[in-house]
Parts: C-alpha cells; structure tokens; sequence
C-alpha cells in the first residue's frame, strides 16, 4: 500500500528552553540533532521510501532552516512549515515537546504516517490494506509514566469522559493513521487537552505528553469501534524497564531506549554509531556522499568512512539482528 508519511520537527522545545533529548553536548548550543539522530532520520526517509512511499518534513523555520543546512531536505518530497502555527497556540512546549505531531493530525487526512526521525523500518508494515490505526507497541500503563485518567493533571478541562481508556497504551514512534474519523477525533482530543494545560502539579511532566499522545490515540479508537494493531507484539513493560513478548529487531530499530544510556555514558556513542553506520550504509550505501556532507557528521566523518571501507571489505560485524 503506497502511503505518505512525515517527519515532525518542531523546534519550539528547544527554543522555550528544553535542550533536544536533554543532550549534554548540546544544552547550550544551537538547534541540533545529535549524530545518532541524524543517522536515524536519514536511515527513516530512506526506509520508509523504500517500503511504502513518499516522505514529507513537517515543521518550522528554524526547522526548515536546519534541514537545508545539514543537506537533509533534499531528501524530502517537501518541506512543509506548517508548525510556526503552535507558537500562537496555549500549548507550553517545555510540557508538549511533542505537540507537533498532534498538530499535524489535524491539517492532514487519512490515510498518512508519522514516524520519529529515530526511528528506522527494517521490513514493511504490515496490513495497512485492513484500515484502522497502527502504532508502533503497546506499553503497560498504571505507573509513573502512565498513571489512573483520574491522576492525569488536566487543567484545561477537557472532556475525557467521551473515551474509552481500557488498553495499554500505543508507543507512536510509529503512528498509522487509517481512518479519517479517528484521525480527526484523536487530533482534537489531544489539541484539546494540551491547551491551557500546563500549572504546576506533583505528577511527572512526562505523563501529560504521554497521555496527550499515546492514551488518547488508542481511547479514542475504542470508542469509535476503530481496529488497534501494534506493528508487533513486542511490549514494554514501563515499571521494569523490560520488553516481553517476540523481537522486534527485525521490524523496526527505534533509539529511545538507548537515549538515556547514552546521556549517562557519553563514551559510549562511537560504537552506538558504528552500529547504525553499519545498517544505513550496508542497506543504503548511496547515502554515503550525503553523510559525509552533513555537517553535523563532520565529528565522525573518519567513522564513516572506516565503516564504509569495512563493509566492502567484510560485510557488518554488528547486525545480528539480520542473523535471525
């Protein structure tokens, strides 16, 4: 099924003061990706291309402006700003460092994706023909991160009551939207309960975004009748920090659960990069003359290229994932 997805990139963060991924190396400078998440993004564009169409970037100026200066907008079927539009909303960024994509479900119609710019398809999705909304997993609620509705701040006074929250809860680094109903009742729900949405509470920041997003999309769903299906059947369990169920590798390669470990062990990101150098350049190495171009790869512009020289000469050392 051929379907058009998009990257969201909204900047606002970063301006109001949350450094991207709260990255060390980056807390004080400009508006960046890490090297990991630039390798990702391209790996993603290319991915997706490959498997089931076109690619847009959604986000802002200074978005847009990064993309064009690290030679990643070409890339893109388009370039779209459309997220200048949040900085007029009541949504407080530093607590909806993900508004974006909620934004963008409402400017768009079903069918489309969105897809995290670390996040990167290893095989198609599928069962897109059947209709609903895919996301990427599942993820066990009645925790920190996802606590009772009831506990979730919600000072704006959305109407909840019209839901049903009998589900975990979908991880959308993956986010297939299938039926236009549910896209468009999801987006206002979430737009809904995000504005005027951000006084001080005791719960973890965390939660209000994670509801915003990943509660409401499948609640919505529910109540509508819509089909749920996650990519695979892999499911995280939030309160042990553990996965359970069948691997996923051979699905999708998703950074978020590295983030934090490589937050607190900075010395561990050259062989991080080895690993994705060595699936991006073994799966697309025309990407090669683009990656040593990006500026913000020129620190591991040597890696890159030893990787490249490596792999003509003995295949990836690292991917055991394809091994299965």
């Amino acid at each position: 099924m051929a379907l058009t997805a998009a990257h969201v990139a909204w900047t606002g963060p970063h301006r109001a003061g949350l450094r991207r991924h709260r990255d060390r190396a980056l807390e004080n400078g400009p508006y960046a990706m890490p090297v990991e998440e630039i390798l990702t993004c391209v790996h993603g564009i290319r991915s997706w291309r490959a498997f089931h169409g076109g690619v847009e970037l959604v986000t802002d100026t200074l978005g847009a402006k990064y993309a064009a200066e690290q030679g990643l907008d070409v890339l893109y079927d388009r370039v779209d700003t459309a997220l200048d539009a949040l900085d007029e909303l009541d949504i407080d960024p530093l607590f909806y460092f993900a508004a974006g994509k909620s934004h963008l479900a409402t400017l768009r119609r079903a069918p489309f994706a969105v897809i995290d710019t670390d996040l990167y398809l290893r095989s198609p999705i599928e069962g897109l023909d059947r209709g609903g909304f895919v996301f990427a997993h599942w993820e066990s609620t009645g925790n920190a991160v996802y606590p009772p509705v009831a506990e979730v701040p919600n000072q704006g006074g959305a109407d909840l009551s019209r839901w049903v929250f009998d589900t975990p809860a979908a991880n959308m680094a993956i986010s297939v939207f299938l039926n236009d109903e549910h896209r468009a009742a999801y987006a206002a729900a979430s737009m809904e309960f995000m504005t005027g949405n951000a006084a001080p509470s005791e719960v973890d920041p965390l939660v209000r975004q994670t509801f915003a997003e990943q509660r409401l999309a499948p609640a919505v769903a529910r109540a509508l009748g819509i089909d749920l299906r996650p990519v695979t059947g892999r499911f995280w369990i939030v309160e042990a920090e553990r996965w359970d169920g069948p691997p996923h590798a051979g699905l999708f390669h998703h950074t978020w659960h590295h983030k934090r470990i490589l937050r607190d062990h900075p010395e561990l990101r050259p062989a991080y990069w080895r690993y994705l150098l060595e699936d991006l350049l073994w799966t697309f190495p025309d990407t090669y003359d683009l990656l040593m171009s990006a500026p913000g790869l020129g620190e591991c512009a040597e890696l890159i290229r030893r990787t490249r020289r490596d792999l003509e000469a003995d295949g990836p050392s690292l991917l055991d994932w394809r091994k299965r």
